[in-house]
């Protein structure tokens, strides 16, 4: 599944915990990827796009903001790649944002992509 290939490739370059799907609900300072949508091509050839989020959870705002860069940069300039039988073609930020999660006082910054893929 998509969210745990760009796991993969993100575990080893972050210096914090990279989760797929969820936050875990103790609010670690980690990055999480997460699908939230996407469309098959309507172009005559066998690809898809996924939408994904990437979080980043820290009680630090900047800190917060910093992972989720990294993060998208990262995919952003590592991708074309070959993963797990997987072609990913492009991965292109959409939109980003961040929110405070009262409980805890932590900041989760993301940044919504799609990626491309064969399929």
């Amino acid at each position: 599944m998509i969210e745990d290939d760009l796991r993969g490739l993100l575990a080893d370059e972050l210096d914090v915990d990279v989760y797929a799907r969820l936050i875990p609900p103790e609010l670690p300072e980690c990055v999480v990827v997460q699908k939230i949508g996407g469309r098959p091509s309507t172009a005559g050839i066998r690809r898809t796009y996924h939408t994904i989020s990437i979080m980043a959870v820290s009680t630090d705002r900047e800190k917060a903001g910093q992972l989720m860069r990294q993060a998208r940069n990262y995919l952003t300039a590592h991708i074309p790649a070959d993963i797990n039988g997987t072609h990913y073609y492009t991965a292109v930020p959409l939109a980003d944002g961040s929110l405070l999660m009262k409980e805890g006082r932590r900041y989760v910054t993301f940044v919504d992509m799609e990626v491309g893929a064969s399929l």
